[in-house]
């Protein structure tokens, strides 16, 4: 990569600085509380509390295999060196350490635009990815999100970096940073199944970028088996960094996965006819998957439409909407009372986190228009340099949609919108420069 100008470094620190402060701020007047504003976060803290239950418990029952091991581990220094007594400053703690992290964030994604389009689409992208309101408030929530961001867009970069001169140690950076990151949420866990085809695809230096890739997979490998080996020790069977990836693709085959709380999956699983029997005899590794794929088999097509119509929708809804607002205090649906005449435009005006709410509409619907358009401007031509990027949108898309899709699952592709809209945005700002410049030669003329 380039070295930046000092021009652009100026501005990158300038940009860097603020958005840490902006996240800072944020964190000290919206999230001084006890609440971890996520369903799982009381489950993460409790695990941070009780790291024996991520090795090996005496007792096995008590053996945490719902989740990665490496946000507890991420957490537990403030749980641990902050008294409990004290459990607002903990929270606090984690929240201002996650700002730290997301501002990483911004950085990468500065650095992957500006691998990928140049420098001054990277400004833009770092702009927008700086003062996003929806990372701006996922900071404060004790959830995997921005951690697992930060660690993918990192390992992204690394690999992007190597992949420019077949540097080694790159790639091993690379993968193990892509380690991390599935042991935060197992969603890439085949990633490199995607970087494989775009090295295969490469006309100049494959055979080095082969070897650089099984680096990668060397690293990742090194950094998640110690925790399956732990996982299949004390669980009886091999597991892929968690369990509930099982049972989410089981409720997601159900036309009613969506009311089945993961507390009640067990219950209702054990109802449905040769659950058990059926893992056995078809030496399936897990009884949700067998039961999942039949219930997909019975109704193939119900199951596409229910699957294409969440993944749609939960493109459409911004994540982060609903931190800091009280159940049903939605936006929408208050919209849509006021134009049907049933609410006035008071009941809008006065719902809870109403601008914030609609700032994060805008960049979300910014990145999802303007992501969209630069995707078909580019990817006809330039498919194979940018398949990182647009390979990790299809697949995160593809895996996700199995496993009960929703606003939250997505969200770890938003980078990728945020910087194709930003090279959509230049392309605009091009164009409508241009168009200024040759109006007044065409009047005159």
């Amino acid at each position: 990569m380039n070295r930046l100008r000092p021009r652009s470094s100026h501005l990158l620190w300038a940009v860097l600085i603020a958005a840490l402060l902006v996240r800072v701020a944020v964190i000290l007047v919206a999230f001084q509380s006890a609440e971890t504003f996520s369903g799982d976060g009381p489950f993460y803290l409790s695990a941070a509390r009780h790291l024996d239950r991520l090795w090996l418990p005496a007792n096995p029952q008590r053996a945490i295999i719902s989740i990665g091991p490496f946000y507890p581990l991420f957490i537990s220094p403030f749980v641990h060196l902050i008294p409990k007594s004290a459990e607002v400053a903990q929270l606090v703690a984690i929240r201002l350490a996650q700002a730290g992290v997301d501002t990483l964030t911004v950085l990468f994604v500065y650095l992957l635009a500006c691998r990928l389009f140049g420098e001054r689409v990277g400004r833009i992208a770092l702009i927008a990815q700086a003062f996003d309101p929806r990372y701006l408030f996922t900071t404060g929530t004790i959830a995997t999100e921005t951690l697992f961001i930060a660690l993918f867009t990192g390992s992204l970069l690394a690999y992007l970096w190597a992949d420019e001169g077949v540097r080694m140690e790159r790639y091993v950076l690379s993968g193990a940073l892509l380690g991390l990151a599935v042991l935060t949420r197992p969603i890439p866990l085949l990633f490199p199944a995607v970087l494989l085809i775009h090295i295969l695809l490469k006309r100049r230096e494959r055979r080095g970028a082969l070897r650089g890739w099984a680096a990668l997979v060397v690293a990742m490998a090194l950094v998640v088996t110690p925790w399956m080996v732990r996982t299949a020790i004390v669980s009886g069977k091999l597991i892929p960094v968690s369990d509930t990836a099982f049972v989410h693709f089981w409720r997601a085959s159900r036309e009613d996965g969506d009311v089945i709380t993961s507390d009640t999956a067990v219950k209702e699983a054990a109802e449905e006819d040769n659950l058990d029997r059926s893992a056995k005899a078809k030496g399936i590794a897990d009884p949700y998957v067998a039961a999942g794929l039949r219930n997909i088999l019975e109704a193939p097509l119900p199951w596409l439409g229910r699957t294409l119509a969440k993944t749609v929708a939960s493109y459409l809804q911004p994540y982060g909407t609903v931190i800091l607002t009280p159940r049903g205090a939605g936006v929408r649906q208050a919209l849509q009372a006021f134009l049907g005449g049933e609410a006035p435009l008071s009941a809008v005006l006065t719902v809870p986190g109403l601008w914030r709410r609609l700032l994060m509409y805008i960049w979300h619907y910014w990145g999802l228009i303007g992501g969209g358009v630069a995707l078909v401007l580019t990817i006809r031509r330039r498919w194979h340099d940018l398949l990182p990027l647009w390979g990790w949108l299809a697949y995160a898309t593809a895996v996700t949609a199995l496993l009960l899709i929703e606003p939250r699952y997505v969200f770890p592709v938003m980078f990728v919108l945020t910087i194709f809209a930003a090279y959509a945005t230049a392309r605009a700002w091009d164009a409508l420069r241009t168009r200024q410049r040759v109006a007044p030669s065409l009047s005159s003329g």
